[in-house]
């Protein structure tokens, strides 16, 4: 009897240790990787408050949250394809190519579990959920640069919708949401929808619906031609 709880206790405390050995920090993440100084300093930033690890950054919104407080602002975007076709490429596309254009430049992406680390231009397999991006905002012609994080915290292929959060203790707080209907002759109608609030209503009011629409149009302009590719490549590899 004795002998089996010492087993148990070792095996639990090595348990422990395993788990907390897995466990990634932002002291893990290499700073040389990332070419946007602004985002090297957020992630100092996010390592001295308690998101050290990985498992402890938060989304700032969670479902079924009210959002009767916050601003909001829509956009629709109609894109060539049926619904699953632009679906399907939504959800795989590399994050490090969908999120890179003239408006917002990719700096890392975090997945909580397991914790890993993937830089830019590395091969990421898709949008999943646990999935934390930090991003680079280029703002008056890039003069200006704002860091950004936000966790992916929806992707359901069933209503399809993606959602995600911009993380605890970024500037605003809120969520983005991404619905995809059919709208016939092979056409798809997606839904853009912000809700946010920050600690400024001039900002809220004035400044982040006009350059969010920017950055919006840009990310989706970049899936247009990511899924135009895709079609091209699929017609190169059928003859």
């Amino acid at each position: 009897m004795m002998i089996a709880l010492k087993f148990l206790i070792l095996a639990v405390v090595a348990c422990v240790q395993f788990n907390a050995y897995g466990q990634l920090s932002f002291d893990d993440v290499k700073m040389e990787k990332i070419h946007q100084r602004k985002i090297r300093k957020y992630i100092e930033v996010c390592s001295e408050d308690n998101k050290h690890q990985f498992a402890g950054i938060h989304p700032s919104w969670k479902r079924g949250k009210d959002l009767s407080s916050y601003s909001s602002n829509e956009m629709i975007f109609y894109l060539k394809g049926n619904l699953q076709d632009v679906w399907q490429g939504y959800i795989s596309a590399n994050p490090s190519k969908s999120w890179n254009g003239r408006k917002v430049s990719f700096g890392l992406l975090v997945q909580k579990f397991p914790g890993t680390i993937f830089y830019n231009n590395d091969s990421i397999m898709g949008v999943d959920t646990g999935q934390v991006y930090f991003l680079n905002l280029k703002l008056l012609l890039g003069i200006y640069k704002v860091p950004v994080a936000f966790e992916m915290i929806t992707v359901d292929a069933v209503e399809k919708v993606i959602e995600f959060s911009y993380i605890e203790g970024n500037k605003s707080s809120g969520v983005q949401q991404v619905k995809f209907s059919d709208f016939g002759g092979g056409r798809t109608k997606i839904i853009h929808s912000s809700y946010f609030k920050s600690d400024s209503k001039f900002r809220d009011k004035n400044l982040y619906p006009f350059f969010h629409e920017k950055i919006v149009d840009d990310f989706h302009r970049n899936m247009r031609k990511l899924l135009h590719l895709k079609k091209a490549s699929a017609r190169v590899k059928k003859k």
